[in-house]
């Protein structure tokens, strides 16, 4: 892990990527110094190619003072300088969620936050790059619901797609250690099988609730 500190009075708009600069990664309090990982800003623009569209950056680093002050997390990835609350305007953050948790490095590593929000697309995306695997809650008001209850029923069939709720069966098939190509066939169902049989659940090859829980 890489992480690197940058000076907003020196570095403010220095590139990082493509299209990130270094002040979209500083604390809200305006402290001039503040951390960045590199493998953040690389799974960023990640997200930022995949959907061609600007990733808008919320909260990235926090001092410790006012992540406090805010009532975040004493154990924050954001005051290592390795997560970012992103949102894209018009996606539907559950789009994002899911896309990221696509990515090779985030099947076992890697945090991943889903926060809703009445309007569909008024929510936003925790992201960071801790080297273990961590996913939570969503939040909508202040009800929680657990990671599992926002993933898809999934069947043989099923496939990825850019038009709604996708990348679904590619976290599945990565899950179940297949090779990846966002198609629900009859190999992803029966390895699916496989597991449902292993991890005592209801062996009939589609993925809900119960199943996104066993992962």
């Amino acid at each position: 892990m890489s992480i690197i500190t940058y000076s907003m009075k020196k570095d403010w708009n220095k590139k990082l990527s493509k299209n990130f600069c270094a002040y979209e990664f500083a604390c809200n309090d305006r402290s001039d110094e503040f951390k960045v990982a590199t493998e953040l800003v690389e799974t960023l623009q990640q997200i930022r190619d995949h959907f061609g569209k600007p990733v808008l950056i919320s909260s990235a680093y926090r001092t410790p003072a006012y992540n406090i002050s805010i009532g975040g997390s004493s154990r924050s990835q954001h005051c290592l300088g390795t997560a970012a609350d992103i949102h894209i305007n018009g996606v539907d953050p559950i789009r994002i969620a899911l896309y990221v948790a696509s990515l090779p490095y985030f099947q076992k590593h890697g945090g991943i936050g889903y926060y809703s929000r009445a309007q569909v697309t008024g929510g936003f995306v925790h992201v960071d790059v801790r080297e273990n695997y961590s996913r939570w809650v969503s939040k909508s008001g202040t009800a929680y619901q657990v990671v599992s209850k926002i993933m898809p029923t999934i069947r043989q069939g099923s496939k990825d797609c850019t038009g709604g709720v996708s990348y679904a069966v590619t976290v599945l098939q990565r899950h179940l250690g297949l090779k990846v190509d966002g198609i629900f066939g009859a190999g992803t169902k029966a390895k699916l099988v496989e597991w449902q049989k292993a991890h005592r659940l209801a062996a009939d090859g589609i993925c809900g609730m119960a199943t996104w829980s066993s992962f």
